[in-house]
């Protein structure tokens, strides 16, 4: 690996006391973000610190020819060959934006510089713009939540040049980095209504709709429906085991530990399921194969050709297949059930998450909580209560300078 070799610098010298034999001159300096010290000799060779100094002209060339450090681009590299987690859909998005959009504006950048000043790494990330895909689509800043994303890989890098000792171990000057509204979603979140679902179901291909219909009451993410086999489903107890998730045909593990469970089946979806069962051959187990490929299908290739247009027959923007997890989660916030049901059913790690997922309509609870209110300040709704009573109607008093001067 090339290396690029630091500036000349000059140390510092300090006197050290030692409990046997006199003092000694001690050479302080940094290398490669490490502290280190080099002794130089005692107070009996060297009387003052000048003298110290003047002897150190060749020792100091010595270590400024030794001393190197790494580039940002160097560490990049090392990172992508060495720290990339291993599920393949993190690793994927981790590679691209390290390779096309982080390494090639700070390649030449050391590391031990970048970190004396974040506020330029900042900057960039604040200043980042979408690249267009069409000739006659302009750049857009960076939606919030990219760049957030953005500033974690970095946090993320210098971490491991931490580790890889190409910096002194410290609190990361990553850390130091403000960005403002960075989970703030740029676009609305889509909740499925029943008549929606309804009405989107005859459009689909049979196979898309046992989908649909598995996350629209199940809350399945779309790469644990391609995941499941036949082995997974237990139509006589009436239980589907979620135990592994297939993207852009990668088989992997679920998501997270506690993505992995066991969830109920309604009669309905056992069903479904058995008519589903009945209608297709298998296809290497897999509940949705491609005939062709021996594989489960591409959730994205899906979404285009059917979902999306489907969606757009009945009046739905584009819609997304997690859409209807976020619906089951509103679903489930709207009859009230107790956060630990939610968190179970949703198979979160944490209640915390489940709390923040998506969003719900609590017009249920607040129309009528915001009606008493209403009718206890408005005066009509006074009037009305008082009618029949044989007492006259309260009036509204405005201030004096709004009152008609007659």
């Amino acid at each position: 690996m090339n290396k690029q070799r630091q500036t000349y610098q000059q140390g510092c010298i300090q006197r050290k006391k030692r409990e046997r034999g006199s003092d000694v001159w001690i050479l302080r300096y940094r290398e490669n973000g490490m502290l280190k010290s080099l002794t130089i000799g005692t107070v009996l060779e060297f009387r003052t610190k000048a003298e110290a100094q003047r002897s150190l002209a060749d020792v100091r060339a010595d270590i400024n020819n030794q001393v190197e450090v790494v580039t940002f681009g160097q560490l990049c590299d090392r990172y992508l060959k060495e720290g990339v987690p291993e599920r393949h859909t993190t690793a994927s998005a981790l590679r691209s934006m390290v390779k096309y959009r982080i390494r090639p504006y700070w390649y030449q950048e050391r590391v031990s510089d970048m970190a004396k000043n974040p506020m330029a790494v900042e900057q960039w990330i604040k200043g980042l713009m979408t690249t267009p895909r069409r000739k006659d689509e302009k750049p857009r800043p960076l939606a919030p939540k990219s760049k957030g994303h953005t500033k974690a890989v970095f946090h993320r890098l210098f971490e491991c040049a931490m580790r890889w000792r190409y910096l002194e171990v410290q609190r990361n000057p990553m850390s130091l980095i403000e960005l403002h509204g960075t989970s703030k979603r740029t676009r609305r979140i889509v909740l499925v209504t029943t008549e929606q679902y309804q009405a989107l179901l005859p459009l689909l291909p049979h196979h898309c709709r046992v989908m649909v219909t598995l996350a629209m009451c199940l809350g399945l993410r779309v790469s644990e429906i391609l995941g499941l086999r036949w082995e997974d489903v237990d139509l006589e107890g009436a239980t589907l085991q979620v135990r592994r998730s297939v993207v852009n045909g990668h088989v992997e593990d679920t998501k997270t530990l506690a993505s992995e469970d066991e969830l109920p089946l309604h009669p309905d979806l056992v069903d479904v399921l058995r008519q589903w069962k009945e209608a297709e051959l298998p296809v290497n187990g897999w509940l949705f194969g491609n005939i062709d490929t021996g594989k489960p299908f591409h959730a994205d290739t899906m979404r285009q050709r059917h979902l999306n247009k489907a969606a757009a027959k009945i009046g739905l923007p584009k819609l997304g297949w997690h859409a209807f997890r976020h619906t089951y989660r509103a679903r489930l916030s709207e009859l009230g059930l107790p956060l630990e049901v939610q968190q179970k059913l949703m198979r979160h790690a944490s209640i915390d998450m489940t709390t923040k997922y998506g969003r719900s309509s609590m017009l249920s609870v607040t129309r009528p909580a915001n009606a008493r209110i209403v009718e206890m300040v408005m005066p009509k709704a006074a009037q009305k209560s008082e009618k029949g009573t044989g007492s006259p109607p309260v009036p509204l008093l405005l201030p004096r300078r709004f009152r008609r001067i007659s």
